[in-house]
């Protein structure tokens, strides 16, 4: 598995860009190891999605995603992207926000 360590960075600042189209005002984080790539993100108090947080809910304490190698950064931010968007869908499905 140490070929995690050499392996570039596939196509992380598209992801980013994706991300904060997608999702203004939140946060996120990636980070990665020989096990894992993983991320996590939530929305921020400039965010119009910072409505949705309720005390322990998911927009609360955040969406995350913890993806075996191999695999990438920025695959791991579109999957909480991916996440939070559905919960967002959700959310106004069933009047919410």
């Amino acid at each position: 598995m140490a070929e995690w360590i050499t392996s570039p960075a596939t196509d992380l600042e598209a992801a980013i860009a994706r991300f904060k189209a997608d999702l203004p005002g939140w946060w996120f984080s990636v980070g990665e190891c020989q096990i894992s790539c993983d991320a996590s993100c939530a929305p921020t108090d400039e965010s119009e999605h910072i409505a949705l947080a309720v005390r322990g809910n998911q927009f609360d304490s955040g969406f995350d995603c913890d993806l075996a190698q191999p695999s990438t950064l920025a695959l791991a931010l579109d999957e909480v992207r991916k996440q939070a968007l559905a919960a967002i869908a959700e959310a106004g499905s069933n009047g919410v926000g």
